[in-house]
């Protein structure tokens, strides 16, 4: 006797789209008929219906990683296992933390509002008074 595995969350939410286009669409006349056809909760679907965000994208901006940064970190992963490379755990770590760095670079790289006024190169010996000694007077 086999155990049919459960729909995937991408399965789901694929159905709960199909049902609200089906409704907007006026093939249903109600959103029950649509969401005992396309299989789906009544609830869920009715809150799809006013706007309200899937689980996911609703607590996105708690996580460390969005999104479209997991999927990143999944492909990395994807190409290591590919290529032979055992996806250790700290590799893991590591490689997630690198991809929240460029996240934090980027977004400190745009709330710059103006460019530094020190020219590239210059350093703080070069911004010194020219009567400092670094032995004392």
């Amino acid at each position: 006797m086999s155990f049919q595995q459960p729909f995937t969350r991408a399965q789901i939410e694929e159905k709960i789209q199909l049902a609200i286009i089906a409704i907007e669409t006026q093939e249903f006349k109600s959103l029950r008929d649509a969401a005992a056809h396309f299989e789906v909760s009544k609830t869920t679907l009715g809150y799809r219906m006013t706007g309200r965000k899937t689980r996911t994208a609703a607590h996105e901006t708690e996580q460390l990683l969005s999104n479209a940064q997991e999927n990143t970190l999944a492909r990395w992963i994807t190409r290591l296992t590919a290529t032979g490379f055992p996806a250790t755990p700290l590799l893991i770590k590591q490689m997630a933390e690198e991809i929240r760095m460029q996240r934090v670079i980027l977004a400190s790289s745009q709330t710059t509002l103006q460019p530094s006024p020190t020219p590239i190169g210059v350093t703080g010996m070069h911004l010194m008074p020219r009567d400092y000694s670094p032995h004392g007077p």
